[in-house]
């Protein structure tokens, strides 16, 4: 009977202490919650990091400038220079006659040229008259005479043009004289040939000329003066954007050339390719430039022409937060099975060369009773996927003082898969961004003010975007821009 009754009173003992632990457990849990319902994380703002400066963005382009002088220069210098008349005297010009001279007249025509073997060719008809005076010795007697007779030729020749290491155009002239009637009759002695004695008194005074001549064509078809005139003025800097300020410079490097082709007939073609260096930059101030003397000449056999040029285009933050306020805005994020993450609103701001990221968010435990609410502060690298054409901010971490609120009030929050989730809502494509920068940098690459004397074509057949950077509290898509520049250079086009 003592054992029934120990029973009894055992059971209930150990159901009211079993009572009394799911309260004490109720209370904990409860008073937990109560005071995870209380917490405001406020850490403070980041301070504002100085702005960094973007690095002058390097490329370089070879500027191909086709130099054409036209043949009709050339033919007009040839005309103001090779005599239009040939006048002489010669003495005793023959063994046929005794105290004999010969004097004669030759008039040129228009001279007119031509190409023949990357050469210039050029012919002239000539005309004019031969008189011969002396006397005939026969046996025992001499007896005067004197006799006229008329001329007919041509003087033909050919030019080539080359050019040395320091810019100097050599030109090479040969001139010859050909005489297709140049006889005098004298009775009872017969013809009396002076082709040969012309011929080489006009090539005497074509010669003669020729120094003068070449001087002449070194002087219109002064090559160096004109390139080193272009040369000295591609050291440009230009402003292609005021708001932000942004400039580009050029600085030429080297330079190569084409020798000389006449194949078009109409032309002595030829063609310059100016290395250069291409720096823009976001800068408020003009960059210095280097000046560089224009070098030696190399010859190539071929001329290319490249234009390959890095443009940076501000990307809207604005733009990028509306975006970013549809996709999140009001979304649960689920931090473990208890704790969700809603997120009220999130801003994204440059600063230096990170991107902090402010989240506004409340946290829910679930069961009825809210958890904490405040402001997180994230910093992130800016990146862009190629593949996805997406902008992207990863790596994010917390601020050093969102941090320390967190470890001291809400460690739950701290979860690796909470900055993940933020993370992977952190992608904006960039199709419709990419086209308005693509037609700015298309405006600033029109914007680019070459010397004036070179016409020049830039022609970008693809802009693609090589990186993004943060610069100036803004972020920047750097465009490379890819084509091809060209000019026309004419030599001796000037009256």
């Amino acid at each position: 009977m003592p054992i029934k009754s120990m029973k009894k009173f055992t059971i209930p003992r150990i159901i009211k202490f079993s009572i009394l632990i799911i309260l004490v457990l109720i209370m904990i849990i409860f008073s937990s919650r109560a005071a995870f319902k209380g917490i405001d994380i406020q850490p403070k703002l980041p301070e504002l990091i100085s702005a960094n400066t973007l690095q002058p963005e390097r490329s370089e382009s070879i500027l191909n400038l086709p130099v054409k002088i036209p043949l009709a220069n050339i033919e007009k210098a040839l005309n103001l220079n090779i005599p239009q008349t040939f006048v002489g005297t010669e003495s005793d010009p023959t063994d046929l006659l005794s105290n004999d001279n010969l004097t004669y007249e030759i008039n040129r025509k228009y001279l007119s040229i031509g190409t023949k073997n990357n050469l210039i060719t050029f012919s002239v008809p000539i005309s004019g008259t031969a008189r011969i005076k002396g006397k005939i010795n026969l046996r025992f007697t001499k007896i005067p005479v004197s006799a006229r007779t008329n001329i007919v030729g041509t003087i033909f020749g050919d030019l080539s043009l080359g050019i040395d290491n320091e810019w100097n155009i050599q030109p090479n002239l040969n001139v010859s004289t050909n005489l297709t009637k140049a006889d005098v009759p004298i009775k009872n002695v017969g013809t009396i040939s002076i082709r040969s004695l012309l011929k080489k008194q006009v090539d005497k005074a074509i010669n003669k000329e020729k120094p003068k001549l070449i001087a002449e064509l070194v002087k219109n078809l002064n090559l160096k003066a004109e390139v080193t005139k272009q040369w000295n003025n591609l050291h440009l800097s230009e402003q292609i954007n005021k708001d932000p300020s942004i400039w580009i410079k050029t600085e030429p490097q080297n330079v190569s050339f084409k020798e000389f082709d006449l194949s078009d007939g109409e032309n002595v073609q030829s063609g310059i390719a100016i290395e250069m260096f291409v720096d823009t930059c976001i800068c408020k101030e003009a960059p210095v430039i280097n000046f560089k003397q224009l070098p030696n000449l190399t010859i190539q056999e071929q001329i290319i022409d490249k234009f390959l040029i890095n443009l940076p285009v501000q990307v809207s933050l604005d733009e990028l937060n509306k975006t970013l306020q549809s996709k999140v805005r009001g979304k649960s994020l689920s931090v473990d099975e208890n704790l969700k993450f809603i997120v009220n609103e999130i801003n994204l701001s440059a600063l230096g060369e990170k991107i902090l990221v402010k989240v506004d968010f409340k946290a829910d435990k679930g069961n009825f009773i809210q958890g904490a609410k405040g402001i997180l502060y994230l910093w992130g690298n800016i990146f862009y996927d190629q593949e996805s054409n997406n902008l992207k901010v990863v790596e994010l971490d917390y601020d050093v003082d969102t941090k320390n609120a967190l470890l001291s009030s809400a460690d739950s929050l701290l979860k690796p898969i909470l900055l993940q989730q933020i993370e992977e809502r952190l992608s904006f494509p960039l199709d419709q961004e990419l086209i308005r920068a693509k037609d700015e940098a298309n405006k600033y690459i029109q914007q680019i003010k070459l010397p004036p004397e070179i016409d020049a074509n830039i022609e970008v057949k693809t802009i693609e975007v090589e990186k993004v950077v943060v610069t100036n509290n803004d972020i920047y898509l750097v465009l490379v821009a890819d084509g091809n520049m060209s000019a026309l250079l004419n030599l001796g086009s000037k009256e």
